[in-house]
């Protein structure tokens, strides 16, 4: 019994001593003002486009008169003050970047993204500074999801749908190349189908329901001829008595 509670309170000190660890050494109301802080950092992110020259890639028979153009997207966070500072990561490489009030202008801070072959998602923590009571706590987690640059969409294949989703210049859905055609294809066929509907005539169109539901008209009209017939022997039958 007496192992027992020796156990029990070795246990409860191994607790405290945990949450003695965990806890802040700010006060209350600074942890607070903390909370509120890291909350109101934000992030966003806008479209940059830059002129590369095309013979780095391209041959001199294939060089054009076109320019050519790399699109990528200027990272934006906002409201970091001397008090937090934000760690970034992202799942598209294992780079981290650490970003603190000194590093910013006046609190906003940008950099380039253009790996924009993949959808990425930068994950921010926000913790607390050195200039606080109880630096490198973390009081925010924050997300930002960045679309990736369509190759389609600049083709034949999406001219005039761009509209579209898989025709967008960017897009928020990771699809394989074959299959992102294949719904192109799928769509483009609607299109036309249905232009083609309206371009046509009345009759047309009556032509082409009984042929898309021939069974049917088929069917329709066997009933409606084995009516008239069935009305047609009842007047004999009334004619004969």
């Amino acid at each position: 019994m007496k192992k027992s509670v020796m156990y029990g309170l070795c246990g409860l000190l191994g607790l405290s001593s945990i949450i003695t660890a965990n806890a802040s050494v700010c006060s209350t109301e600074e942890q607070a003002k903390l909370k509120k802080t890291a909350s109101n950092i934000s992030s966003t992110y806008v479209e940059k486009e830059e002129l590369i020259d095309p013979s780095m890639y391209l041959t001199n028979d294939e060089v054009g008169n076109e320019p050519v153009y790399n699109y990528y997207f200027n990272v934006i966070f906002s409201n970091i003050d001397p008090d937090t500072y934000i760690k970034v990561s992202n799942d598209y490489n294992s780079e981290v970047k650490f970003i603190r009030y000194e590093d910013t202008d006046d609190g906003i801070y940008t950099f380039d993204w253009k790996n924009t072959d993949k959808i990425t998602k930068f994950t921010y923590e926000v913790y607390s500074s050195a200039e606080t009571s109880c630096p490198d706590e973390k009081y925010y987690t924050g997300y930002q999801v960045l679309p990736k640059y369509n190759d389609l969409s600049e083709t034949a294949m999406c001219e005039g749908i761009t509209d579209f989703e898989a025709c967008r210049k960017y897009i928020m859905v990771n699809i394989e190349p074959a299959e992102q055609e294949r719904l192109i294809t799928e769509y483009l066929s609607k299109v036309n189908k249905e232009k083609e509907q309206k371009g046509k005539k009345w009759y047309q169109k009556i032509g082409d329901l009984v042929k898309d539901h021939k069974v049917i008209f088929i069917t329709g009209s066997i009933i409606v001829i084995a009516g008239v017939a069935t009305v047609v022997v009842n007047k004999k039958r009334k004619r004969v008595k």
